[in-house]
């Protein structure tokens, strides 16, 4: 007699047929989960946790008082996610005061002496026809700049806005004037600041560097014949 697997195989309409797979379950999606803060005060500082992840506080907070600066933008029918991707916001949204009254500020624009209030992503046009130039809002200076002769120009890592012609230099960690062909920082012509402790006398000839130049090298070189260290 066929073993079964045989006779399984030898039914009519199933030779050469593979076995069905069975169908996977589809696991249902979970809700997302709705913007919860532990917050006892009002939500204006960094450390509330909607306001760490950029969302407004919601029904399950704890807070009271709640000033938490997305809320604010909700209200306004601002996109928390698109303002999110403004940094010069997000460098001062913690900052600002008075964030609902920001909003309702209108500012008089140079051009054309016309008065516009910040609207998102934070550039406009002059309302006048015969204008049309573009104006982005600087949340650093409170102020509207002109975004295509001198535009914003805010530096992430000095979380400022400066001078379109800035550049950050990653030696001094600072922004500097670098103009419109690219000058290199002041800080390149000056010796580096040794790294670790230094003694007086070693301040000293390093400060000496600094300010002299390389006379002060010199004198490095004499003080370390005479004995000095």
């Amino acid at each position: 007699m066929a073993p079964k697997r045989a006779a399984v195989d030898t039914e009519p309409g199933t030779s050469g047929k593979a076995p069905a797979k069975p169908t996977p379950k589809r696991k249902k999606p979970s809700p997302p989960k709705a913007p919860k803060c532990g917050c006892r005060g009002d939500c204006r500082s960094s450390k509330c946790g909607c306001g760490k992840k950029g969302e407004a506080c919601g029904d399950a907070c704890k807070c009271i008082g709640c000033r938490n600066p997305f809320k604010i933008l909700k209200e306004f029918n601002i996109d928390c996610v698109e303002a999110a991707q403004d940094k010069c916001l997000m460098d001062n949204i913690f900052k600002i005061e008075d964030l609902r009254g920001r909003l309702e500020q209108s500012h008089e624009l140079q051009c054309c002496e016309t008065s516009v209030q910040v609207l998102f992503p934070g550039v406009v046009t002059c309302p006048d026809d015969d204008c049309g130039c573009e104006w982005q809002y600087s949340w650093c200076s409170n102020d509207f700049v002109d975004e295509e002769n001198r535009p914003r120009n805010h530096c992430g890592i000095c979380r400022h806005c400066g001078d379109y012609r800035d550049a950050h230099c990653e030696r001094c960690n600072k922004c500097y004037f670098a103009g419109l062909s690219g000058f290199e920082c002041p800080c390149k012509d000056r010796p580096p600041k040794p790294k670790g402790g230094m003694g007086s006398l070693g301040l000293m000839l390093w400060a000496m560097q600094h300010f002299a130049g390389d006379d002060s090298d010199r004198l490095s070189d004499e003080s370390e014949d005479e004995g000095f260290f």
